[in-house]
This record gives structure tokens, sequence and C-alpha cells, in this order.
């Protein structure tokens, strides 16, 4: 009886055994590639930091300077954006200024600085050198940053997966035609970039601003082109 039983949970477990190896083929059998897709397109908004920066002999000189330039600015920034609830000011910041003076070959104190930072998005590009020649009547420190996109990206995204999506299944067409196998079901598709991530350019280029005159590299109003590039991961499986 033990013999017989032996047998049969031997004979059973080969069974099994040669269908979970079986299965395991089977599911191996698959082509994998990543596919490509890249939309351009030129940006038509931008979102510009402006900083401000006062040195005076007493703190209370230096804040009331900073904010009498954050509210001139505020005033311009108001007139090209339609929604004020989107512009940011952070809080003023305090502290004592130094140089280093060159014959004392020492740092010597130089008076109280005031620094703040105003953050807002123009939607119309058009409007920036507009925009450039009204802040320069005003005493600010630099444009210290300025953020490049285009305000249909995430449609632009979408083109770009659509485009990933085709060439990933073209690419498993060539491979298997090349390698004289027929294809069956799509298994699996897999991206790691959504449709709802921000893409820009950004411009890091220090335009600051001494006197009535601009120094710094310069800012361009227009931005670069921008790339919008998805990256699609794709299993198919193979049928012979």
């Amino acid at each position: 009886m033990r013999k017989t039983f032996f047998f049969l949970f031997s004979s059973l477990s080969l069974f099994s055994f040669s269908i979970y190896a079986q299965n395991t083929i089977k599911l191996d059998r698959k082509i994998s590639v990543v596919g490509s897709g890249t939309v351009t397109a030129f940006p038509d908004a931008a979102q510009i930091t402006i900083s401000f920066l006062h040195i005076k002999p007493t703190l209370r000189e230096a804040i009331n300077e900073n904010q009498l330039t954050s509210e001139q600015v505020l005033k311009i920034v108001k007139k090209y954006v339609s929604d004020s609830t989107e512009i940011q000011t952070s809080l003023i910041s305090t502290d004592k200024s130094y140089k280093w003076d060159q014959k004392l070959s020492k740092e010597v104190f130089v008076g109280f600085q005031s620094s703040q930072k105003l953050i807002f998005t123009l939607k119309n590009l058009n409007k920036f050198q507009d925009f450039t020649e009204e802040l320069l009547k005003t005493k600010f420190n630099k444009i210290e940053r300025i953020f490049y996109f285009n305000t249909n990206s995430k449609n632009l995204l979408i083109q770009a997966q659509e485009l990933a999506v085709q060439d990933a299944i073209e690419t498993s067409e060539r491979l298997a035609a090349n390698s004289k196998v027929t294809l069956g079901k799509i298994m699996t598709i897999e991206t790691k970039n959504s449709s709802n991530e921000t893409v820009g350019t950004n411009s890091n280029n220090n335009f600051q601003s001494f006197s009535k005159g601009m120094g710094g590299r310069g800012v361009s109003s227009s931005g670069d082109l921008i790339n919008y590039t998805i990256k699609v991961f794709v299993e198919t499986e193979l049928l012979n």
C-alpha cells in the first residue's frame, strides 16, 4: 500500500512539475522593447522669480527701502497677471552685510541688508519686454530665475505617450518579422512618465539691475524649444 501511494504521489508530483515547467516556458516566451516618443513646442508662459536686496546704514532704512521697492514691483506685476492669488511674496529676510577690504585684508561691515523674493507666472510671453521695461524703473535687485513652459503641456505629453506606444509596437513587429516568430497579445505596457508632470526649461542668468542699467547675461523673452519625451516599456507574447 505504501509503495502504491508513493508511486501515485511521485507520478502526480512529476505531472505537476511538467505542467509548471510548460507554463513557465510559455510565460517566458515574450518580446520586451522600449518605445520612445517626442513632441516639441516653444514655451508660451514663464514663472519668474524677482529678488530684492537693499543695504543701508540702519536696519529700518533697509527694510523701508525693500518694502517700497516690492510694492512698486507688485503693482507692475498685477498689470500682467489676471489672478493676483498666483503671485507669491516671501517674508523679508534681514542680516548684516560685509565686504572684503583689500587694503585691510579683512571683511568690513558696510550696513544692514534686507532681502525678499516675488514669484509670479507670466502667461503671455509677448508682454515680457513691456514688463522688463517697467521693471527697470524700480530698484529691484535681479530676475533670479525664469522657468519657461507651455500651458498645453498635458496634451503634448499625451501625444508623446501615444507616439512612444506606437514606436514600441512597430519595433516589436519588426523584430518579430526578422526573427520569423508570431506575436500574440500585448502583456504589459509601463511608463514612469505622467501627463501631469511639469516640463520646461530654466534660465538662471541673474538678470541684474545696476541703477538704471542692466547687468548679467540677459534673458530671452521666448525661451528655448521644449522637448516632451516619453518612454514606455512594452512586453508582447510570442505564439511560436
